[in-house]
């Protein structure tokens, strides 16, 4: 006959309290309305979770017994916001190294602070993901990482993807303090072309060596990152600013190297040159500010004036710490005001970028297999009159309205 030790009675006592403490492994999440941005919201719904998956979300969906009930009354549950240009995940005095204009052996995964403050408080905005990249100080300053904003967690729980996306910035910022290598337009295209090309190659010699149809190449480890780029694994995010620059930049990475690119910034007047882009449905990251205040005085919608003319593939961003990063909300609700639809802008702020960076697998909707990243508000998401109320990642509760950040 087996005997039951004390310690096996303790272990089952304690699993038998885990739905009393918060740990029930389905949590069934109830609120009025929720914004999946699969298809028109889901009224009076329910969402299940179970370990930091969505495992059902719709007005039918049932609750299962035992499950932990999140019952949000006449709330919206909406997806956590991405914010693909963020410089506020570490030291800012880390994130720029001005030796030399192009640096693609560089990244940023190797500064973040988990314990940073400014992760809080995005995550306080309803900003779940965020792409943490390097400056713009040279013309190539390496890699971002793509993080969730789990603060104060291990980094390893925070990493979506190490190499983000490469980050590249044309005119203006890598002018500034530049020195003489690439101080012009001209002598920083020809660098950036450079490496571009010698990247290029490279990629292609590793990809002979593997079909077989070519020799082993000699490994060089500045270019190793930049590789990926050129086996479309890993996107490009260009800090572009201006209607000269936003067409360079998309003739560059479009036409002459055919990588993946996201063109962020487009400020300035860079909506004038929105026609050119839009015939190549160049992905545009806009921001961070909305407005361009025209020479005949008129306030024109940045956001507006490229989605008028065909650039759909639109997300927006903050530029953080330029705006605060808890300010997302803020920079949509300026677009909607200036004459971007409403349902584009909180496209923009959920599953456009998550797209746009190749990680639409996993966030930036509410849908079955995806991760249980999205925020709780009174009322409309991008109404800044209704903050979020409670912030959820992976199904883990990690900000409530009223909490230190």
């Amino acid at each position: 006959m087996r005997t039951t030790s004390a310690r096996s009675i303790l272990l089952l006592s304690a699993t038998a309290l885990l739905p009393a403490l918060g740990y029930a492994q389905v949590k069934a999440v109830r609120a009025a309305r929720f914004f999946t941005m699969a298809g028109d919201p889901v009224r009076n719904g329910v969402m299940l979770l179970e370990k930091g998956k969505i495992v059902a979300i719709g007005a039918d969906v049932a609750v299962p017994e035992g499950a932990e009930v999140l019952d949000f009354g006449a709330a919206t549950v909406t997806p956590g916001f991405v914010d693909l240009h963020h410089h506020v995940s570490g030291s800012m005095g880390d994130i720029n190294d001005m030796v030399h204009p192009t640096n693609p052996e560089l990244r940023t995964l190797d500064v973040v602070r988990p314990s940073e403050k400014m992760i809080r408080i995005a995550c306080a905005g309803g900003v779940t993901t965020t792409l943490f990249i390097p400056g713009s100080g040279t013309n190539l300053s390496g890699f971002g990482v793509l993080l969730k904003m789990h603060a104060g967690r291990k980094l390893v729980d925070m990493v979506i993807r190490e190499l983000g996306a490469m980050k590249v910035a044309q005119g203006y910022n890598p002018e500034r303090r530049v020195g003489d290598l690439g101080n012009s337009r001209m002598g920083s295209h020809q660098l950036l072309t450079e490496t571009l090309m010698r990247g290029k190659r490279y990629a292609a010699a590793w990809r002979a060596f593997r079909d077989g149809k070519g020799p082993k190449p000699r490994k060089e480890p500045d270019l190793e990152q930049l590789r990926r780029v050129f086996d479309l694994e890993v996107p490009v995010i260009i800090h572009t600013a201006g209607a000269r620059d936003c067409v360079a930049t998309a003739r560059m990475f479009q036409d002459v190297f055919q990588v993946r690119m996201v063109l962020s910034h487009g400020t300035f007047d860079g909506h004038w040159a929105a026609s050119a882009l839009a015939a190549r449905h160049t992905p545009v990251n806009l921001g961070p500010r909305m407005y361009d205040f025209t020479k005949d005085g008129r306030f024109q919608g940045i956001a507006e004036g490229y989605y008028r003319v065909g650039c759909t593939d639109l997300s927006i961003n903050t530029d953080a710490p330029v705006i605060p990063a808890e300010q997302l909300q803020l920079q949509a609700a300026m677009a909607v005001r200036l004459g971007l639809p409403w349902r584009a802008a909180l496209e923009a702020l959920t599953i456009v970028p998550a797209r746009q960076i190749g990680i639409a697998d996993r966030v930036g909707s509410l849908e079955k297999g995806k991760d249980a990243d999205f925020f709780v508000c009174a009322g409309d998401p991008l109404d800044p009159r209704h903050p979020p109320q409670q912030v959820f990642i992976d199904g883990r509760l990690v900000y409530r309205a009223g909490d230190p950040k």
